[in-house]
């Protein structure tokens, strides 16, 4: 009978955890009925039944504090009877990553096995717990159906960690799947490319539209030449992509001709990368040494700290910089403090990636009339071609206002910079890539003299090998 009268008061109520209402005169032994069943229903995991019953108890007995106890914990524990496993990929689809962690946890203590072992592992890389993510991808690599899947997310953790020899196995290893293939050998080359310890070495040659920034039509505007340029470079990361690293490097850049504007360049950098549940971030002191013709030109110290957080499948990111510049002879006027900040919003557009960005800087010279203040948009486009070749693009204009007039000019400075670059890449091998280039800038101001136009297209290669 008290089942029959269970079921009526289920259909009845239009939900357990509703407000409880008294049902006439109190009736402690009706409710003590009740409650029995509750908790009969409940040990043997019926939850829908136990939350009618502690409802039911809870109704005829408002004294009953034990029912009210037992329906208000399982009415906080979410709907009687959920799936937790189809309750983590509802909560996946929604972009609510870490609440599909946990319901995917729930479900492997329930017995949902390797599957769930897996989309928790992928869940745990998103939110940065690389080291939680790993046993369950380990868990889910020995099933079949899982074992490529898994390892590409292992190796993607290998990867994070600085391990990119292991990351790249991984890689190759699911290149096996037909589905996975093209991404996991794009990440395999990437792979063979970082490490804890990174280190590179370029060759360019081009040529130079107007290495003397002559305006059209002047009589330098022909001052045109080859350049050649090397170029090797150094980074250390020794616990992987989060924590501190190291960086070194040096290039020359000559002229064919105008040894007058040969450039030498000294590099330095220590910084920390950290991340905050999806959050990154980076903080970077740097130092930079610079001569022209073999002279002393510039020394600069800068800080820099930048942070990225996903916005679903786009990525918001800022970075800032403060430079301290102290430049040699003639030049010593240009010294000051550079100040620059820019903020950047990057998404998928089919196969590609693109960037909007907008910065301003300050350049706070040691003379008003060389200190200025600029702002502007710039674009960016990243296309894969294929599996071996790359295109990347870039835009922007830049509006530039100077402090002061200029003693000699007699007039104060309104310039704006219109630059474009292309650069195309091949990997000819796994290390070895080929890169053809093109920069262009067309400065325009308010001072015709001081106008000018410049092309730099490049060819070169570079070497890159992580370890």
């Amino acid at each position: 009978m008290i089942a029959a009268l269970l079921l009526a008061a289920a259909a009845a109520a239009a939900s357990p955890c509703a407000p409880v209402a008294a049902a006439g005169a109190a009736d402690p032994s009706a409710a003590a009925e009740y409650r029995a069943v509750a908790e009969a229903a409940l040990g043997a995991g019926d939850r829908d039944t136990a939350a009618a019953a502690f409802r039911a108890a809870a109704e005829r007995d408002p004294a009953d504090a034990r029912s009210r106890a037992g329906l208000a914990e399982l009415c906080a524990a979410g709907p009687a009877g959920a799936d937790p496993f189809e309750e983590g990929l509802r909560l996946l689809d929604a972009g609510e990553t870490r609440r599909a962690a946990e319901a995917f946890a729930a479900a492997r203590a329930a017995g949902a096995g390797e599957s769930a072992a897996l989309l928790e592992g992928i869940c745990r890389y998103d939110l940065g717990q690389d080291d939680a993510a790993r046993p369950l991808l380990r868990e889910a690599e020995r099933v079949p159906a899982h074992r490529e899947l898994a390892r590409l997310y292992l190796g993607l953790v290998a990867l994070r960690a600085g391990e990119g020899s292991q990351a790249a196995s991984l890689f190759e290893a699911a290149t096996a799947n037909p589905a996975l293939a093209r991404m996991a050998t794009d990440l395999s080359r990437l792979a063979s490319r970082d490490g804890r310890l990174v280190l590179s070495a370029w060759a360019e040659s081009g040529w130079d539209s107007n290495v003397t920034l002559a305006p059209p039509g002047s009589a330098g505007s022909g001052d045109a030449d080859g350049i050649w340029a090397v170029g090797a470079a150094g980074l250390w990361r020794p616990r992987g992509a989060v924590g501190p690293y190291l960086r070194l490097g040096g290039a020359a850049n000559e002229q064919f001709q105008l040894g007058g504007y040969d450039l030498a360049a000294l590099d330095g950098a220590a910084g920390w990368q950290a991340r905050a549940g999806a959050v990154s971030l980076l903080a970077e002191y740097a130092y930079g040494y610079r001569t022209l013709a073999g002279d002393p030109y510039l020394s600069a110290h800068r800080l820099l700290a930048s942070a990225g957080v996903p916005m679903g499948p786009a990525v918001l990111s800022a970075t800032a910089f403060v430079r301290l510049e102290s430049y040699s002879g003639a030049y010593d006027p240009f010294s000051g403090v550079l100040a620059r900040g820019e903020a950047k919003l990057a998404f998928p557009v089919g196969l590609a990636w693109l960037g909007l960005a907008y910065g301003a800087g300050r350049d706070a010279a040691d003379v008003g009339y060389l200190s200025w203040v600029e702002h502007g948009p710039r674009a960016e486009l990243r296309l894969p071609l294929g599996t071996r070749a790359r295109l990347a693009a870039e835009a922007g204009v830049s509006f530039r206002a100077y402090d002061a007039q200029d003693p000699v000019l007699l007039d104060t400075r309104r310039d704006t910079y219109l630059d474009a670059a292309l650069l195309g890449e091949l990997d000819l091998g796994r290390r070895l890539t080929a890169r053809l280039g093109l920069q262009a800038r067309r400065a325009l101001s308010s001072i015709p003299s001081l106008e000018y136009d410049k092309l730099v297209p490049t060819v070169g290669l570079q070497w890159t090998a992580g370890y």
